[in-house]
């Protein structure tokens, strides 16, 4: 009776663990500009912080797109990354770093930032 117990947890915790998805990343705050900090010479570079909210029940991996569009939301750059790298972000609030997500281009008038993508690291 144990043994039955004992797999019937953990085939519950699979599919706690499968259940994750894109739907359960959601991105709350993005704040980002280009910016010149080497004065005459021009060296313009994004600097920047989002904030995603991973509603999984687990820890998991998440990969993030940020797009540029210009005035008439034309897209202009695309980049995809994996804030976290290859390590599990953990169920909550989690704060990354947008610094030289994308090259500068003097058309670019707003961004957009998505989770595209999620997966369990080991």
């Amino acid at each position: 009776m144990k043994l039955v117990v004992a797999l019937g947890l953990l085939a519950v915790s699979q599919l706690v663990q499968a259940d994750c998805s894109v739907s359960d990343i959601k991105i709350t705050s993005v704040k980002a500009k280009f910016v010149n900090t080497c004065g005459s010479a021009d060296c313009t570079h994004m600097t920047g912080v989002a904030t995603l909210l991973n509603n999984c029940a687990e820890a998991t991996g998440v990969q993030v797109q940020i797009t540029a569009y210009d005035k008439l939301d034309s897209p202009v750059s695309t980049v995809e990354h994996w804030p976290a790298s290859v390590r599990n972000i953990p169920p909550g609030s989690y704060t990354f770093s947008l610094n030289q997500w994308l090259e500068y281009d003097p058309a670019i008038s707003s961004f957009g930032l998505k989770a595209i993508d999620v997966n369990k690291w080991k």
